[in-house]
């Protein structure tokens, strides 16, 4: 429910007339209209290598490349090429720089969705003086599915991961449960978003894959690495 900007979401054993009186008494001397001061989107500044000397044992690696909104209607064609990109143990960065190099215990990318700013984040640890390698790898990784693009294989397990994971991390306790239904009001998606996600995913299709590669990992991406290792870093 959403009330004068105040968004709640309540999972559990309890009727709508007891919530409403606890709701009362947690919530009732908020004003009944929010007032917010007006807040611009961000354009980021993408191209930029930002390199900061520290004491680590590992240098930290994020690469922030341009996002979509959760609104779009190519969101899902994005979330799936992310997911090919960089889900956890199936993804090809996995696979090239864990699996096959050993350069670090996790490598993955994200997808920043918010009101006023968007990314698609890649992010990694790893050695020291295997910085610039692992660096140069992922961008190698990037640039060949920019250039062909994800297999029909690979497409359909993405969208397979993204159905069936979706219980497991959404749906499976009381708290992510309101969490999720916190941010289908949030992202004014409806509460039948659940059921019609599947269908949505489903209709994809490698043509719009591929399109949304190239639209959101062709650009340069700005670049950050924290701890020692990187070539030309201090």
């Amino acid at each position: 429910m959403a009330l004068g900007g105040l968004h709640v979401a309540v999972v559990g054993d309890i009727d709508a007339k007891s919530l409403s009186a606890r709701l009362d008494e947690l919530f009732g001397d908020l004003p009944p209209k929010q007032t917010l001061a007006p807040v611009p989107d961000v354009t980021p500044k993408l191209g930029r290598l930002t390199l900061v000397a520290h004491a680590l044992p590992q240098t930290s690696l994020q690469l922030a490349f341009p996002g979509i909104g959760r609104s779009d209607p190519e969101f899902y064609a994005v979330q799936l090429i992310n997911d090919i990109l960089g889900a956890p143990f199936t993804s090809r960065l996995f696979r090239e720089v864990r699996e096959k190099r050993g350069l670090a215990y996790g490598v993955s990318s994200r997808l920043e969705s918010h009101q006023h700013s968007n990314t698609l984040v890649v992010a990694t640890s790893t050695r020291a003086d295997r910085a610039t390698e692992t660096l140069d790898l992922i961008r190698q990784v990037i640039k060949d599915l920019v250039d062909t693009g994800p297999t029909a294989a690979e497409l359909d397990a993405s969208k397979k991961h993204l159905i069936g994971a979706y219980a497991i991390q959404n749906l499976g306790s009381s708290r992510s449960i309101s969490a999720t239904l916190l941010a289908l009001q949030l992202d004014k998606l409806g509460i039948d978003c659940v059921q019609r996600r599947p269908a949505l995913i489903q209709q994809v299709t490698i043509d719009q894959v591929r399109a949304a590669a190239k639209k959101l990992l062709s650009a340069e991406p700005a670049i950050l690495g924290i701890g020692p290792g990187l070539a030309g870093g201090p």
